[in-house]
C-alpha cells in the first residue's frame, strides 16, 4: 500500500509541486518500515530508544569515520542527519537538495577531522555534480573530488585513494575537462596506491586522448585494456562496466566491435546507442526510438532542478542529444515534434530563473551569505582592469573575484530553493501548441532553430516554413557586428549594405510570406543571429511593416504572455542615471522621457539613493535607465549597471538582484551601453539583462546590442517616448530609429540600429 502512495504522488507531483513534501515524508516512513521488515519492530525500536549495541564492530567503525563516541549521537549529529536526508533526496531523484545537504554534512565533518566519512560524502557529491556520464558540471565535480583525494589521503585510506584518483585521472582527461597534465599527475599518484590500477587507466587515458588522432594506436590501447580488466578487481559486474568502455569508444573506430546494451537509465548511453544503430543503418524507427528515450531521461534528470546554473550547465552537456533528436524528427517529416525537442533544450536557464524570483518574493538571504562582500571586491578589481587591456594580474583579481561572487549568489539561490515551503512554483518547457493557444490571429512566433530550419506558431499551429545555413549565417552576423559598431570605417559601407542584403536574403526574406497577413511578430533567434538587428536590416526590414520583438524562447513568451495585463490609467515612471557625470546627456534623457508621465520619479547623480531607488522598481510601470552598463566575457551571467558611486565605490545593480525582484512593468528601457547585450551560450542558452528582466516580470524589454553614444541615444529616445504614446515599444523604436536615421550625420548602422525590442511587440 505504501508503495502504491509513493507511486501516486510521484505522479502527481508532475503537476503539483505540492506533492513533493508528501512524497518526501512517505519515503521517509518506507524507509523506517524497510528497517522494521528487516530487523524486526523490537529491534527497531530498542535502536531508537538507546542506541545500537557499542560492541557491534561495524558500529564502531561508523562512530569512528563520523567522528562521533556515543551511538544515540547518530540520530542527532547534523552531519549524519544531512547524510540521511541527502539519501533520501537522492533516491527521489531531487539532486540539487541532495547537494545542499551533503555540502553541509562535508563542512561539519572536516571541522572536527573525521577524514574518512568527509571523503565519502565528497565522493558522493562527484557523483552528483559530474551527473550521468559527464552531463554535468564537470569541474565542480573535480573539486569536489580533488577534496575527496585529500580527506582520504588524511584518513590513510587506500580504498578510498584508489577510487577518487582513478576519476580524477580519467575526468581530467576529457576533451571537456581540464587539459593542463592534471590527469598524468594523478595517474602516477594511482600507481603509487595500486599498480594494476595505474597501468590500466594510463592505457585506457592514452587510447581516450589518441582517438581523434591515431586511431590505430587507440585501438590497440582499448584492446589491451578489454584484455586486462582483471587488473581492476575480481569482480565481474566492475570487469563488465569498464570492458564496455572500452568497447564503446572502440566502436567508434571499428562499427564491428560488439557493444554491451546501453543503460537503460542513461541519457547519454541510449544517445550513443542511436548513433551507433543509425551508423548501422538501421531503420529509422529504431533510431528514433532511441532518440526518443535519450530525450526522455534527460528530461527526466532535468525535471527536479530549479538551479539556472545547473540547467545551463545541462544545456551545453546535453545539447547534442536535443539537436539529434530534433533533426531526426524533422526528416521523418513531423516539424511540429521537431520544435518541441528544441524547445526543451533553448534558455532553458531562464525557467530556472522564473522559478528562482518566485521564490525570492518571500525570502532572505542567508546570515552566512558572501555574495555582498564579493560584490564589493568585484568592484574595487574592475577600475585597474579596465586599463590593462585584459591582461596582467588585476585582470586575474577580477576573473577571480567574480568567480567566488558567482559562486556566492548560487549558493544564496541554492539556500532559497531548499528552504522554500510548498507549493513550489515550477515552470516547464512550453509546447509549440500551448503557445498557439495564447497567440491572436494578427501574432506570429518565428523560431530560428539551430538546425538550420525557420519554424512559425500562429494560433493555428505550428509549422516549418523555411531553412537556412547556419554557418554561412554565423560568418555574415559575424562581419556585420564589425561593419556596424565601426562607423569611422567609411569605406565599408558598401560592404555592409551588401552583407546586410545577404543576410535578409539567407532569414528574412523566406518568412515575408508568413508574416503578410500578421501585425505582431515575436522572434527566437539562435547563435549569431543574437548579435545582429535582424528585423531592421535593409533592404526592405521586417520592423518597416510589422511590430517586431525577439525573445530567448517560446517559454519565456508563454510566461509573459501568461502574466496579467493590468495597464493604470496614471501610470508610474522611474528612472535612474548618471551617476557619476560620464553620460552628460543622460540627465536631460531622463527629464525627456519622465515628461509624459504624471507619476514620476527621477533618480540621478551622484547622491542617487540606491536603496530607494529599489523601492520604487516593483511598482514602476515603465522604468529607465541611463547609465553605463557593464559586462564580462567569462562570466556573461553577471552583467550590471552601474547606479552610484565613482572607482571603487561604485554600486551596482547586478542581474542576479534583478531576479530577486518581482517587477510588474511593461516596459523597462535600457539606454546603457552593453546593457542588451544578448549572447548566445554553448547548448543554446541565452544570456542578457532583457532575458533576466523578462523572467522579473518585465512585459517589454529595449536594450542595445553594442556601445552606443550618449548624444544619439537621447535624441532616439527623445522619439521613442513621443511615439510610445501612440504604439507598442517595438513601432515606438522603429519610428525613433528613421528619425534619426534621416539625418546624414547618424545615417550609419552604429547610431540607430543597437537597439531592439524584447518580450512583447
Amino acid at each position: 500500500m505504501l508503495d502504491r502512495l509513493v507511486a501516486d504522488a510521484a505522479v502527481r507531483e508532475r503537476t503539483d509541486p505540492g506533492h513533493s513534501r508528501v512524497r518526501l515524508e512517505l519515503e521517509r516512513v518506507r524507509r523506517t518500515l524497510r528497517d522494521c521488515r528487516a530487523h524486526g519492530v523490537a529491534e527497531v525500536r530498542d535502536q531508537v530508544a538507546s542506541g545500537l549495541d557499542q560492541a557491534n564492530p561495524a558500529m564502531q567503525e561508523t562512530l569512528k569515520a563520523a567522528g562521533l563516541r556515543e551511538p544515540a549521537q547518530l540520530g542527532t549529529d547534523p552531519a549524519m542527519i544531512a547524510w540521511r536526508e541527502a539519501t533520501i533526496l537522492c533516491a527521489l531523484g531531487r539532486t540539487e537538495e541532495a547537494v545542499v545537504h551533503l555540502e553541509r554534512a562535508a563542512r561539519v565533518l572536516r571541522e572536527r577531522c573525521a577524514y574518512g566519512m568527509e571523503g565519502e560524502v565528497e565522493f558522493l557529491l562527484w557523483e552528483l555534480v559530474r551527473g550521468d556520464r559527464a552531463t554535468g558540471d564537470l569541474d565542480a565535480a573535480l573539486r569536489h573530488a580533488e577534496l575527496a583525494e585529500a580527506a582520504f589521503r588524511k584518513a590513510d585510506s587506500k580504498d578510498g585513494l584508489r577510487r577518487v584518483l582513478t576519476v580524477l585521472a580519467v575526468d581530467t582527461a576529457l576533451p571537456t575537462g581540464r587539459s593542463d597534465g592534471r590527469s598524468d599527475f594523478y595517474l602516477d599518484r594511482l600507481a603509487e596506491v595500486d599498480a594494476g590500477h595505474g597501468a590500466w587507466f594510463r592505457s585506457y587515458a592514452r587510447a581516450s586522448r589518441l582517438l581523434l588522432s591515431a586511431a590505430d594506436e587507440a585501438a590497440e590501447a582499448l584492446r589491451w585494456c578489454m584484455d586486462s580488466v582483471h587488473l581492476l578487481s575480481d569482480d565481474a559486474g566492475t570487469q563488465t562496466h569498464w570492458r564496455n568502455e572500452c568497447a564503446r569508444k572502440l566502436a567508434e573506430i571499428d562499427p564491428s566491435t560488439p557493444v554491451g546494451e546501453a543503460s537503460s537509465t542513461s541519457a547519454s548511453d541510449q544517445f550513443l546507442a542511436a548513433l551507433r544503430t543509425w551508423n548501422a543503418q538501421a531503420g529509422d524507427d529504431v533510431v528514433a526510438d532511441r532518440l526518443h528515450q535519450a530525450v526522455r531521461l534527460a528530461e527526466e534528470d532535468r525535471r527536479h532542478i530549479r538551479s539556472a546554473a545547473t540547467q545551463r550547465g545541462l544545456s551545453a552537456s546535453l545539447g547534442m542529444i536535443y539537436l539529434v533528436a530534433a533533426a531526426a524528427a524533422q526528416r521523418a517529416g513531423r516539424p511540429v515534434e521537431a520544435l518541441d525537442i528544441l524547445e526543451r533544450n533553448t534558455s532553458r536557464s531562464l525557467l530556472g530563473l522564473l522559478t528562482t524570483n518566485r521564490l525570492w518574493a518571500d525570502a532572505e538571504p542567508p546570515p552566512t551569505s558572501m555574495s555582498t562582500v564579493y560584490k564589493h571586491q568585484t568592484v574595487r578589481y574592475l577600475s585597474p582592469s579596465a586599463s590593462s587591456a585584459g591582461t596582467g594580474g588585476a585582470q586575474q583579481q577580477l576573473e577571480t573575484s567574480l568567480h567566488r561572487l558567482r559562486r556566492a549568489l548560487s549558493d544564496d539561490d541554492e539556500h532559497v530553493l531548499t528552504t522554500a515551503l510548498p507549493p513550489y512554483p515550477r515552470f516547464e518547457p512550453a509546447s509549440s501548441a500551448a503557445l498557439a493557444a495564447r497567440l491572436t490571429q494578427d501574432e506570429i512566433v518565428l523560431v530560428y532553430a539551430p538546425i538550420g530550419g525557420i519554424y512559425s506558431i500562429t494560433c493555428d499551429g505550428a509549422d516549418r516554413v523555411a531553412s537556412f545555413d547556419v554557418q554561412a549565417v554565423e560568418r555574415l552576423c559575424a562581419e556585420y557586428y564589425r561593419f556596424a559598431t565601426s562607423p569611422e570605417s567609411h569605406d565599408d559601407h558598401s560592404r555592409l549594405a551588401a552583407v546586410s542584403a545577404a543576410i535578409v536574403a539567407a532569414c528574412v526574406d523566406p518568412v515575408r510570406t508568413a508574416v503578410a497577413d500578421r501585425r505582431r511578430v515575436v522572434v527566437v533567434p539562435s547563435g549569431a543571429l543574437w548579435t545582429v538587428p535582424l528585423a531592421a536590416l535593409e533592404p526592405s526590414p521586417l520592423s518597416a511593416g510589422h511590430a517586431v520583438s525577439y525573445v530567448p524562447s517560446l517559454s519565456t513568451l508563454l510566461a509573459v504572455l501568461e502574466q496579467p495585463r493590468h495597464r493604470r490609467r496614471v501610470e508610474r515612471f522611474v528612472g535612474a542615471g548618471d551617476p557619476d557625470g560620464s553620460l552628460p546627456y543622460a540627465a536631460a534623457e531622463l527629464v525627456r522621457a519622465a515628461a509624459g508621465f504624471y507619476d514620476r520619479s527621477v533618480h540621478s547623480g551622484s547622491g542617487i539613493d540606491v536603496a530607494a531607488l529599489l523601492a520604487d522598481l516593483p511598482e514602476a510601470d515603465v522604468v529607465h535607465f541611463a547609465c553605463h552598463g557593464i559586462t564580462f566575457d567569462n562570466h556573461p551571467d553577471l552583467s550590471a549597471l552601474h547606479l552610484s558611486g565613482t572607482g571603487g565605490d561604485r554600486r551596482l545593480l547586478w542581474a542576479p538582484d534583478l531576479v530577486r525582484l518581482r517587477l510588474r512593468a511593461r516596459l523597462v528601457v535600457l539606454a546603457a551601453c552593453h546593457s542588451g547585450l544578448s549572447r548566445a551560450l554553448p547548448g543554446n542558452e541565452y544570456a542578457g539583462l532583457p532575458g533576466v528582466l523578462l523572467a522579473a516580470g518585465a512585459k517589454a524589454v529595449v536594450g542595445p546590442l553594442w556601445q552606443v553614444d550618449d548624444q544619439v541615444t537621447a535624441t532616439l529616445m527623445e522619439h521613442f517616448y513621443i511615439g510610445l504614446a501612440q504604439a507598442g515599444p517595438a513601432a515606438a523604436l522603429h519610428h525613433a530609429q528613421e528619425a534619426v536615421r534621416s539625418r546624414p550625420e547618424t545615417a550609419h548602422p552604429y547610431y540607430w540600429a543597437a537597439f531592439q525590442p524584447f518580450g512583447l511587440p
